[in-house]
């Protein structure tokens, strides 16, 4: 069987906000997308709320049409104080490659998202890295994967997928509408769950700041004091002491 070749786009929404989770999204396009098809594209950062959210409608039609594969993966507030924000991007990915390979592999039961527990095929509680070297063979076997991502850093990704290509690629919003894809998709889908926030946390007016440390925000921090979703580590005034953790989670 030839090999396939593929290039999977990564954006995420959510690194520098004082509240909430970090959100990240990876767009696979399984069929080769046209211009007409790539055209409406253009960075999330400079288009309104209202067309972020029609642009997310078309690229579920096209998740619909199978010529795209596209996951979310997350980190919560809490996961954020206790690894950074680096290890978060890099363990929220971990957790999308969960996700991706649920899909491609559906024989593979990996029960709530977490590689604790697989089929009678392949021993049980495994660890991440007993979950990377099995997906690293079938890779070996069927499929080259290149991932392209924004900026200058990879976040370790090229040691922990060896068996990948990993793509950085800075300045990138003139020249790649998958990342842009990506980003509008990943900026909505965490709009969406700040803006669903239960009553009690009104008070913080995050739809008005679009929870970033403002003026406004941090005198009502003051005011308040943090709620269960602020990130304690970017919260250095209040949390002079907070420490991340040195270790990271085998799985999680």
């Amino acid at each position: 069987m030839k090999k396939q070749s593929y290039i999977i786009y990564f954006d995420e929404a959510g690194r520098w906000p004082l509240a909430g989770p970090l959100f990240i999204w990876l767009v696979w396009p399984i069929a080769k997308l046209s211009k007409k098809e790539l055209l409406p594209f253009c960075d999330s950062k400079q288009i309104s709320e209202s067309k972020r959210e029609e642009l997310f409608g078309y690229i579920e039609n096209l998740k619909s049409e199978w010529k795209i594969i596209s996951t979310p993966a997350w980190m919560t507030a809490s996961e954020i104080d206790k690894y950074g924000m680096s290890n978060s991007l890099h363990l929220a990915i971990l957790r999308w490659m969960i996700q991706i390979f649920r899909q491609l592999f559906p024989e593979i039961n990996i029960k709530n998202e977490l590689p604790d527990s697989l089929s009678t095929k392949i021993k049980p509680n495994l660890k991440y890295a007993d979950v990377l070297n099995y997906f690293s063979e079938l890779n070996n076997k069927w499929v080259n994967i290149n991932l392209v991502m924004d900026g200058n850093r990879d976040f370790w990704l090229k040691k922990m997928f060896p068996f990948w290509e990993i793509e950085t690629i800075v300045s990138w919003d003139a020249k790649i509408k998958e990342i842009w894809m990506a980003s509008i998709i990943a900026k909505v889908s965490r709009d969406r769950i700040m803006e669903s926030l239960p009553k009690k946390y009104s008070k913080y007016h995050f739809a008005k700041h679009k929870w970033y440390g403002t003026k406004e925000h941090k005198e009502l921090l003051k005011k308040y004091g943090p709620s269960d979703i602020h990130r304690k580590l970017f919260l250095k005034w209040i949390f002079p002491d907070h420490k991340i953790s040195k270790k990271l989670p085998e799985n999680f």
